[in-house]
């Protein structure tokens, strides 16, 4: 049950939850989609309460539940050719749905021993026809387009697929910012600037914190990734203006590109799969290939849901697929192969095993991953971002 805080931002936003769930509702009465079914709302004392089918835990549990050492690439699938249906489905309705906040806690599995899937948490989405804020997304799978106050459409929804791809199969967020100014100094710090029409189109107060021009003339201008502006860690200078004195630090390639994150050629993440059955470089080149197109820069670009599921990395071993049953409401979630991998069934037999969050290194690991990825979405509406978490 998802109870909503009784302040008037956060009983509107409830109300335009409800009715997106309604409509996905009516449009796919069979829940084929693996978007979460909601089974009744009312009100309880001032407070908007949801109550949904019963699922099971979310992506960032199960990843956590690995040590941060992510799941296999024949998981990856079974689970990216659902997330794909799901986008499919909602780009294809009748007015586009934009779920605006893809990131592992919004995925939830059905069962314990399944991999069927499902994606929940639509208080931020928007139909594409009635786009509201500006500030979406949750900061570590924010798209180019939304950093630089650029216009939106389903297409960020693919980019923070890609980036959930990738984070459950390496343990850790491709792109981990600090920050708005920083999260785009990690992506570039992969893929390069983004092209200059892009940086020209940005609104002027994005376009002149990020990037700076190095050279123009009449007829072009070229762009470089402005430093990221961080606190000074001396302390010698006693003269300082103010203790929180700020020096450049500039974004300098340092080979980070997704062959080397992904150890295409070296075994897998810090080789944890080297020798394992289909981890090999050809493997990882066509899964490359795919989030490659799911992060491309431009979005009219970038890969759609229904090009990615006929994608050759998704296609091979796509022919078991089952359905299963999940929840308690009885809904049918079409599940890319039916039972979980040997992997992830190592992952249930360590929930009898100490927490791994105990130790002191995984604990600072959580602490960067899961309060950095919460908190920057509490911002204040007159920035244009949607209101803090309505559930409380």
């Amino acid at each position: 049950m998802k109870i909503i805080k009784s302040k008037k931002p956060f009983m509107v936003q409830a109300q335009t939850e409800i009715k997106l769930l309604e409509l996905l509702e009516e449009h796919d009465p069979q829940g084929q989609s693996q978007t979460v079914r909601m089974l009744h709302h009312f009100i309880f004392r001032n407070h908007q309460c949801i109550v949904f089918e019963m699922l099971y835990c979310n992506l960032y549990e199960l990843l956590r539940n690995t040590n941060f050492k992510g799941i296999s690439l024949n998981l990856i699938r079974k689970f990216a050719r659902q997330i794909l249906r799901t986008l499919a489905f909602l780009s294809q309705l009748p007015e586009p749905v934009i779920h605006c906040d893809l990131k592992p806690e919004n995925i939830l599995l059905c069962h314990p021993r399944k991999s069927a899937i499902k994606v929940i948490d639509f208080g931020s989405a928007c139909k594409s026809t009635e786009k509201m804020y500006s500030y979406i997304q949750s900061r570590f799978y924010r798209a180019p387009e939304v950093l630089m106050g650029l216009l939106y459409d389903t297409a960020i929804d693919m980019w923070s697929l890609g980036c959930v791809l990738v984070e459950m199969h390496t343990g850790e967020p491709l792109f981990a910012g600090k920050s708005t100014h920083d999260q785009m100094g990690k992506i570039v710090e992969v893929f390069g600037l983004p092209p200059k029409e892009m940086i020209s189109k940005a609104p002027t107060k994005q376009r002149g914190v990020m990037f700076e021009v190095v050279t123009h003339s009449a007829d072009s201008v070229q762009y470089r990734f402005r430093p990221v502006p961080q606190k000074s860690k001396s302390k010698s200078n006693s003269s300082s203006d103010s203790s929180a004195e700020l020096s450049a630090v500039a974004v300098v390639p340092r080979g980070r590109n997704l062959p080397v994150i992904l150890g295409r050629d070296t075994g897998g993440p810090a080789s944890r799969r080297r020798g394992e059955p289909g981890h090999g470089p050809q493997e990882y080149g066509l899964f490359i290939d795919l989030l490659e197109r799911m992060l491309h820069y431009e979005p009219e670009k970038r890969i759609s849901p229904w090009e990615a599921l006929s994608h050759p990395f998704l296609v091979t071993g796509s022919s078991s697929a089952v359905t299963t049953t999940s929840g308690s409401s009885g809904s049918s979630a079409s599940a890319a192969n039916g039972s979980v991998s040997s992997d992830s069934q190592k992952v249930e037999s360590s929930n009898n095993a100490p927490d791994p969050m105990n130790s002191q290194d995984q604990s600072a690991k959580l602490s960067t991953s899961k309060s950095q990825r919460s908190v920057d979405m509490n911002v204040d509406t007159k920035h244009g971002g949607r209101p803090a978490s309505a559930s409380s």
